[in-house]
């Protein structure tokens, strides 16, 4: 008869804390906090044994004392290795399945602990989690592994943050067999917190507590969610903290990681022929070597599979541009991948509509709020252009207010510095306004009375809204008998499955749709409601390649996987450690003030400014450098796709620690200019 495997939870515990110092032993209620956790541990069904797991360094006997006066199993060991400790300790009380709690989650709920340790025991990996995607507050987080797999990371991982945070080498799914657990309902929106690491999380757990512990340590997440849900001010008591705050820390302490030996021989050859037969060597501005260190970056890619590009010179890069955002689960995935190639053996263009159209038509009228009617694009600017010219034919008006960037066709891109072949009286009838600033539509309005044929703009970028503004426009477009169009080409299928419409809960009358609706294939959508759409039957709209079979199949196969896979929480998770990482590792280094990362977490923007605050290319182009000699293809924004795993994150997060240090010499130096190896990244559009 095979034996049980013993499960014993070690509690990381020890005095020295930067933020609050001996906060293990402060008092909750009537006990400590790390008596709370320890009885909390004990209280799941699937634990056989509960060691608290501290340092040698005398500060910590205080807790040795505690734990030997209240019978409970106690292991010191190394205060630096964490890892060595937890193995040691493991060892020592001949664990088969190690659960990692740490003594700063006084809530930690034993009806969660063993939902995840019941996951490890009935399936055949090595590390099962909660936190692969934060659906559970920040505070319940369990991770359970075997103990062959502790002792394989234990010989194995050298990498100081490896060594401090115990199972940042095990969670890679290219060496152990890794599973998550999650919570029926994703509360990462909620952002809430209930870890231990400042006073203010002290104060909001000691709350929690005198409401709610009165029936000792039985209560769990439900009855706490309920609790903040009766009182939401008690939320607001901690808000605001970083996740995992330490680890991103830890990373600073790290040797930085050293340039990679790459060639860029092919690269140059193909520019050199390019140059001869494009103009600008690229059908794409924003991905021509102009956005690029010369000399330094990839000028063509060869190959791409999940979050990884290669280049014509076989040099391997972690992909965050992702095409301009159209990579939404990643290169080559395989549901879409078969779902087009079963179409091409079918067809690809035909001579009647598919019944592709209608069905992807479905989907979308069943997910984008605004949607009722449906019609289909190749570009980005084919589905504004598209717009513009229904919202013209449904008004009788001619003039445009816009904000952001819609596309290469001649009513917006005259608006620009970029307006060389547009007639003047074609640039004349579109006027930009700000974006948060209500007055600056009102004042088109006022100025162009019964003229404004539609308010076209991108719902957000990296900007949120603020003080109703999306709400005012509705109301002022809706006033004034104008259509408002979201240009949704970047935050549709990113923020939410129904785009920026959804998430905010401001609906437009039309709404344009692309990138990332089919998983790269080239496809855009012009959707909205009926008495507006369905003057696409006299507005010509038309295109040879708008009902191609291929990438409406591989747009039907890329919804159905976004609903099946989360693949929305998933892009919020990742890209959160992402933001929240870079701008841990900026502070740390002192750059902060001159460079962050901003926007909504599936993408982000990192920006740079000189000494005035003005945008600087010149750090920029340093910074991309240094990223680009270490494997990471960056370019400013930050897209995410399904296929980026924590281990990429992690991996980004070292090689941003590497530039950012690099940086920040520079800076003290002032010598950012003569460490660049080519020449600096160009703007796409000149200052006016």
């Amino acid at each position: 008869m095979r034996r049980k495997p013993w499960v014993v939870a070690v509690v990381q515990a020890r005095m020295g804390s930067s933020r609050l110092p001996n906060k293990v032993l402060e008092p909750i209620l009537d006990r400590p906090m790390l008596q709370h956790v320890v009885e909390r541990v004990r209280q799941a069904q699937t634990v056989e044994q509960v060691v608290v797991a501290t340092t040698d360094r005398p500060a910590d006997d205080a807790i040795e004392t505690f734990c030997r006066t209240r019978c409970i199993d106690v292991f010191r060991g190394s205060e630096e290795d964490v890892l060595d400790r937890f193995y040691r300790a493991s060892s020592a009380f001949h664990a088969d399945v190690v659960v990692r709690i740490t003594a700063d989650c006084p809530l930690i709920d034993p009806a969660v602990l063993d939902k995840v340790v019941r996951r490890m025991l009935d399936e055949n990996v090595d590390y099962v989690t909660n936190r692969l995607r934060y659906t559970y507050p920040d505070g319940l987080d369990v991770e359970t592994f075997s103990f062959a797999a502790l002792e394989k990371a234990w010989k194995e991982a050298h990498l100081p943050a490896d060594r401090e945070h115990v199972t940042s080498y095990i969670r890679n799914p290219e060496r152990f067999r890794i599973a998550g657990v999650e919570n029926a309902t994703d509360l990462s929106p909620r952002n809430l917190r209930w870890t231990v690491d400042e006073p203010s999380d002290l104060q909001f757990v000691r709350a929690v507590y005198e409401r709610l512990g009165g029936n000792g340590n039985r209560f769990g997440l439900p009855e706490v969610l309920a609790l903040l849900d009766s009182e939401p001010e008690l939320a607001r008591i901690n808000a605001g903290g970083i996740r995992n705050e330490g680890f991103y820390s830890s990373l600073a302490r790290e040797e930085a990681v050293p340039p990679r030996s790459r060639s860029l021989v092919t690269s140059m050859a193909l520019l050199a022929r390019a140059r001869r037969v494009i103009p600008s060597c690229t059908q794409t501005m924003s991905k021509g070597p102009t956005q690029f260190v010369h000399g330094v970056a990839p000028v063509f890619l060869s190959h791409a599979k999940g979050c990884r590009v290669w280049a014509v010179d076989g040099n391997e890069y972690i992909d965050y541009p992702l095409a301009l955002g159209p990579v939404i689960l990643g290169h080559g995935d395989p549901a879409v991948t078969g779902a087009v190639t079963r179409q091409m053996a079918d067809g690809v263009s035909f001579s009647l509509p598919h019944p592709l159209e209608v069905e992807v038509a479905e989907m979308l009228t069943g997910i984008i709020p605004c949607a009722e009617m449906v019609r289909f694009g190749k570009n980005g600017s084919d589905a504004t252009a598209g717009a513009v010219r229904a919202a013209r034919a449904f008004t009788g008006r001619e003039v445009l207010a816009c904000c952001g960037y819609h596309g290469w066709q001649d009513w917006y891109i005259g608006s620009t510095t970029r307006n060389r072949g547009v007639p003047e009286s074609c640039r004349a009838l579109t006027l930009p306004f700000s974006y948060n600033d209500i007055s600056s539509a009102e004042r088109i309005f006022r100025e162009h009375p019964g003229r404004v044929a539609a308010v076209i703009l991108e719902p957000t970028g990296i900007v949120a809204p603020r003080d109703g503004f999306l709400e005012k426009l509705r109301e002022l477009t809706f006033r004034e008998g104008s259509v408002l169009i979201f240009d949704e080409m970047i935050t549709g299928f990113r923020l939410a499955l129904g785009g920026a419409q959804q998430y905010f809960g401001v609906t437009p009358d039309l709404a344009c749709f692309g990138k990332a609706i089919a998983n790269g294939y080239p496809l855009s959508a012009v959707v909205g409601r009926r008495e507006i759409m369905s003057l696409f039957d006299e507005v010509f709209f038309s295109f040879t390649f708008g009902g191609e079979a291929l990438s409406l199949a591989a747009a039907r196969e890329t919804i159905l996987e976004m609903q099946r896979r989360n693949v929305i929480g998933h892009l919020w998770e990742q890209g959160r450690k992402l933001q929240d990482g870079f701008n841990v590792l900026a502070r740390i280094f002192g750059v902060a003030s001159r460079t962050d990362c901003r926007g909504y977490a599936p993408r982000t923007l990192i920006g740079f400014r000189d000494e005035t605050g003005a945008e600087s290319l010149l750090l920029k182009s340093l910074f991309q450098q240094e990223c680009l000699k270490r494997g990471v293809l960056f370019a400013g924004a930050q897209n995410l796709c399904l296929a980026h795993g924590e281990a990429d994150i992690d991996e980004t997060l070292r090689v941003y620690r590497a530039a950012l240090a690099i940086l920040a010499d520079a800076i003290r130096c002032g010598d950012a200019a003569s460490r660049l190896e080519g020449e600096p990244v160009q703007p796409v559009f000149r200052k006016a």
